[in-house]
Parts: structure tokens; C-alpha cells; sequence
């Protein structure tokens, strides 16, 4: 490995620092290693005498191609194909489902909630089959009693089980196959992990069906208490008004004869925790307060206070809205007293639920994370303008989500066709067909009125696009460096004297490692040359296979491993998703997800080796 592999390994280095500590937005990253790639290599050209441009990092015009590369318009597109089944209500019909097969038991309901989404996982994209489910499962927490904290978690881990099972079961798949022939290698076929993905779902379901009840808590979170009948209490930032009758009083008397509770107070930006019973009230005070829905409007109304933005609203036509932040929403790393949302949805931020727990900060001064919930107030107009954000999902019925009912039928037989017509490309060998295919059936989607085109664009993870191209250059360039070749030496001296099935274990369980601190789709890229050098490392070495077998079970442990993200929330964005919803604490993914992570590395390790025949 020379300079350009040690300057490969560095922008390796540099870009999983940067995914862990959460320091630069997914696109911006995206853009920085095409950059950067595309830049050192011309620099490196020019600085060494007789270096060979054919082996410099990435040329811009092979940077430029990957924005055209299969897997990321098919990726595009199936983003699309989803939101016109989840904007029709195509598959709202799950609801009585699981309703009427469940028959209100835990066990039986996490059974049948698994295996359905586990399934339609297979052949749409995960993300949204979640998006339907979450408020199905909210009404059934709230109907039979069950907590939606031991319900949302085996959601998401049934869906991504579920996308291991085709090519377009998830994003993962697609990239991993994507990689492979810019590297020269024949893509994954349309079910050439099934003989695998499917056994491991199943047994993942049924193992989450028998202890998702012993290790998940039984928590309430604000979701599943917004309909009750009983007294909540929400937490918000409350400046005092000049005119306010407070001014003056101690903050002992101030709030005595009201039924909230003051956590903490800020006075030029010093954060003031009790007790201080005794000190006086001044303008502009910042009062961190707990209290019923009730009691904190008459506050504000009575006593001078105002919101953190200085917005007010009538209580007689105040309504409140729970939103979960959207792991692709633009809004996520900003304050949320910047968000803007009286501006572009008529809404106040009245309070802010993460890992279970009320914040006890300044509301305005938190940065938002995806999977955090916001409790939002506004009026009748703000339901229909935040239904139609991108950045929060609206944590509301199926019924009153679905806007165009009437073409749900429409919506589905295009959804099918596209499947059909991505297995006939796999069975025929015709894999470089996925991609029109895809398009057209994200073209029939708008073209027959289920999606409109401003949704259509709307709905593609553009910076998880931007960022999975980038990551494709850096493949590319670990490749062209030698740096592939440097990581897949190391795993191939210290596993290949146990045999291939070891080498296999050993890139799955590396896969699983990555999984718990950055994206699974830069797992993916990141891996899959590592995973083709091993291979032709081992294959050079004399191990006695066939070359093309041994390479494609590589390329199988990588597709396998890189959706194996179960142990903490970050690791997928289902997981996020399912974050706010159920009250989570980081801790509770690691309860049930560890278990499974490792029955799932126990199974693709003894199982790949086998099926390969090596």
C-alpha cells in the first residue's frame, strides 16, 4: 500500500470519526469524499513524478458516473413506489389484520405483526412498510392495553430481517450488488439470498414473538397517552412577559396557588436550578415549567408568559399534535427554537420527549436528533400542512393519514408489477434492467394519479443518496489504493488457517461491530471491497475452491451482515423511527437486539459456508 492507500485509509478514518460523533450531515459527507477523493488524486498526479494517472483515487469522470450508478435510482425510485402505497392507504388493511388474528394476546400480536411486515419488508422498502405500521400498532396499544414500547421494537427488526431476504428488500442489498459490478462482478439476484434471509426471519420473529415480553419495558410513552382520559403532564420553556403580574414576586409565591411545577429557570443564560423559593421574579425570565395541558394555558394567558418564539394561540381552537422527527428530516442537528415551525406549519413547540424522559433544558436551546418526539400545538389549518412535511412523521390513525383512498387498488398493482417484473430480470439473468424498471414504476405511480410529482421528489432520501454515492467513490478508491487489499490481508492471515467459514464469520461479525456506531449503508459500501479482496487474497493463497464461489460468498457475508443492526438505534433508520414512538432509552435496543444480532451471525456463518459448499 502506498500514499494513496495511506491517504484512502486516513479519509476512512476521518469519515467514520465524523458518521460516530455526528458532527456533519450525511449529504454534506457525501459530497466532502467525492471531493475530496476526486482532488487528492489530481494533486497526487501532479506532485509524483511517473505516478500512473490509471491508479490514482477516483477521475472526476468516473466520480460524476456514480450519480448514475443502478443501484441508486433503483434505491430512488423504490422510495417513490412506497410513498404512493403508504399515501393511498394500499396496505391499510393490516390494521384489521392484526387485529382480528392477534386476538389481543402479546405473543400472538408480535408474531403477526413480524411475519406481515417481515414479508411485505421482502419486496417494499422497509422504511415504509414502518411508517405504516407505527400507527397501527399505537391504536392497538391503546385498544389492548399492550405497551407500544414492547411492540415498536420488534417491528423494526422484523422489517429489517424481512428486507435480507430479496435484493430490493432494503437499500443494503442494492448497494452491496451495486458495488460489486463497479468492481467487475456479477450482481445479486433477485432472490439469491432467500434460501438464507428466509429461515432467519422466521426464526427471528418467533425467537421476539417468545422474549420480546421478558426483555423489552413495559413503558408508556406520550404517543400511546394522547388520547387518554387521565391528567398529562407536558413540559415547556415559558418566558415572562414585562406586563406580567409575576414581576416582582418570589418565585415561591409566584407559583404557589397554580398546580405546575417550576423545574428551573434561566436569567442571562445562566441556568438556575431549585431551590429558590426566595428569589424575585424578573422580566425575561426563562421558566422551565411542568403542568397539565390546562393549567399551563391559563398561565400563560393570566400571568404574562409567552412561548419560547413569543407566539400565542386562542386555547378555544389550540389543538396538539405529536410529531416523530424523521431520520431523513432537513430539521435534524438544528435548535429547536430555530425550526421555524409557527412560519412554515402554524406551530408552537410545546414540549420534547427523547429516550423516554422529558428533557430538563431549555426546549429552544436542544439540538433535534432523529427519533425524537415533539409535542406541537396550532390550529385546525396545521393538521393538513404537517401531514404533508417530509421531516416528522404525524403520529396519528391510518385513516386520517391516507389522503387518496380511492387509488389504493392502483397503487398495489403497480407495486406488484414491479416485483414480478424485478424477478423475471433475476430469473433471465437481466439485472441491469432493475433500474428502468424501478423508474417506471415510480413513473406509473405519479402518471396514474396515486402520487403527485412534488411528493414523489419529496419522498426520496435525497442526503442518504448524496452520502451513498460518495461512500460508492470511496469503495472505488479503497480498491484502485490497494487500502481494500491492506484491511482484507489482515482478516485473511488471521482467520484463513480456520478455513473459509471463518473468514466468512469474521467479515459478518465486522459488519455487525460497525452496524452499532455508524449507517448500515456505509457498512455496506465500505466492507464489500474488503470482502472481494479477502477472496482474491485467499483464492491467490491456493485455498482449494472454486474462485467464483468463494468470491460470491463473500460478497453474500457483506449483504447479510450489513443489515444485521439491531443492537443500538443508530445503526438503521427503522430504528430511529421506532425510537420516539415507544419510549425507548438507548439501553432497551441492546436487551433484545444483542440476542438476536447474535443468532443472526451464528446462522449467516454456519449457514453461507454451507450453502456454498465450501
Amino acid at each position: 500500500m502506498g500514499l494513496e492507500g495511506l491517504l484512502v485509509v486516513a479519509i476512512i478514518f476521518v469519515t467514520l470519526i465524523l458518521l460516530v460523533l455526528e458532527k456533519a450531515s450525511l449529504d454534506a459527507i457525501g459530497i466532502g469524499l467525492l471531493v475530496g477523493l476526486v482532488s487528492l488524486g489530481q494533486l497526487l498526479e501532479w506532485a509524483v513524478q511517473g505516478f500512473d494517472a490509471s491508479s490514482q483515487l477516483i477521475d472526476a469522470k468516473d466520480a460524476l458516473a456514480l450519480f448514475g450508478n443502478y443501484a441508486v435510482i433503483t434505491i430512488a425510485a423504490l422510495y417513490v413506489i412506497g410513498e404512493g402505497l403508504n399515501r393511498t392507504g394500499a396496505v391499510e388493511f393490516l390494521a384489521r389484520v392484526v387485529l382480528t388474528s392477534s386476538g389481543g394476546r402479546e405473543r400472538r400480536m408480535v408474531l403477526v405483526v413480524g411475519l406481515m411486515a417481515g414479508f411485505l419488508s421482502a419486496f417494499l422498502n422497509n422504511t415504509g412498510v414502518v411508517v405504516v405500521f407505527i400507527p397501527v400498532l399505537i391504536g392497538l396499544a391503546k385498544t389492548s392495553g399492550i405497551p407500544a414500547s414492547r411492540l415498536m421494537i420488534p417491528l423494526s427488526f422484523a422489517s429489517i430481517l424481512g428486507g435480507m431476504t430479496t435484493l430490493v428488500g432494503t437499500s443494503t442489498n442494492l448497494l452491496v450488488s451495486g458495488v460489486a459490478e463497479n468492481l467487475g462482478y456479477k450482481p445479486l439476484g433477485m432472490f439469491e439470498m432467500t434460501p438464507i434471509g428466509l429461515p432467519l426471519m422466521l426464526v427471528g420473529v418467533v425467537f421476539m414473538a417468545l422474549f420480546a415480553k421478558k426483555l423489552l419495558p413495559n413503558r408508556p410513552s406520550l404517543t400511546t397517552m394522547m388520547d387518554d382520559t387521565g391528567i398529562r403532564e407536558y413540559v415547556t420553556e415559558l418566558s415572562i412577559s414585562p406586563d406580567s403580574p409575576l414581576v416582582g414576586q418570589t418565585y415561591g409565591a409566584a407559583f404557589a396557588d397554580n398546580e405546575v411545577k417550576v423545574l428551573f429557570y434561566v436569567r442571562d443564560e445562566d441556568m438556575m436550578w431549585p431551590p429558590f423559593d426566595d428569589t424575585i421574579v424578573q422580566e425575561s425570565d426563562v421558566v422551565m415549567i411542568r403542568g397539565s395541558v390546562d393549567n399551563l394555558l391559563e398561565m400563560q394567558d393570566k400571568l404574562g408568559l409567552r412561548n419560547h418564539d413569543q407566539s400565542h394561540f386562542d386555547p378555544r381552537t389550540m389543538q396538539y399534535f405529536e410529531l416523530a422527527v424523521s431520520p431523513k428530516s432537513s430539521l435534524v442537528g438544528r435548535y429547536v427554537g430555530d425550526l421555524h415551525l409557527f412560519r412554515d406549519y402554524h406551530t408552537v413547540a410545546m414540549a420534547v420527549l427523547r429516550h423516554g424522559h422529558h428533557i430538563r433544558e431549555r426546549a429552544s436551546r436542544m439540538i433535534l436528533r432523529a427519533g425524537d418526539l415533539l409535542l406541537v400545538s396550532g390550529d385546525a389549518e396545521s393538521r393538513a400542512k404537517l401531514r404533508a412535511s417530509s421531516d416528522f412523521y404525524l403520529l396519528e390513525s391510518p385513516q386520517d393519514r391516507v389522503v387518496l383512498r380511492n387509488l389504493g387498488r392502483r397503487a398495489l398493482a403497480i407495486a406488484i408489477g414491479v416485483v414480478v417484473l424485478f424477478s423475471a430480470a433475476s430469473v433471465f439473468h437481466a439485472s441491469g434492467l432493475l433500474p428502468y424498471i424501478a423508474m417506471a414504476g415510480a413513473l406509473a405511480m405519479v402518471a396514474s394519479g396515486c402520487l403527485k410529482s412534488r411528493r414523489a421528489y419529496r419522498s426520496i432520501d435525497w442526503p442518504i443518496l448524496v452520502f451513498v454515492i460518495g461512500t460508492l467513490a470511496l469503495g472505488k478508491a479503497m480498491d484502485h489504493s490497494g487500502a481494500a487489499s491492506f484491511f482484507a490481508s489482515g482478516i485473511v492471515d488471521s482467520l484463513s488457517g480456520w478455513g473459509a467459514g471463518a473468514v466468512i464469520s469474521g467479515l459478518v461479525f465486522l459488519c455487525i461491530v460497525f452496524n452499532a456506531l455508524i449507517s448500515h449503508s456505509a457498512v455496506a459500501v465500505l466492507l464489500t471491497p474488503i470482502a472481494i479482496s479477502s477472496a482474491t487474497a485467499m483464492t491467490a493463497a491456493g485455498y482449494d475452491c472454486d474462485p467464483d464461489v468463494l468470491m460470491r460468498a463473500f460478497i453474500l457475508a457483506i449483504a447479510f451482515g450489513g443489515s444485521i443492526c439491531f443492537a443500538t438505534p443508530i445503526g438503521h433508520q427503522t430504528n430511529l423511527m421506532v425510537y420516539g414512538p415507544g419510549g425507548y432509552k438507548f439501553g432497551d435496543f441492546l436487551k433484545l437486539g444483542l440476542p438476536l444480532s447474535l443468532i443472526a451471525w451464528v446462522v449467516v456463518s454456519l449457514a453461507l459456508p454451507w450453502m456454498a459448499g465450501l
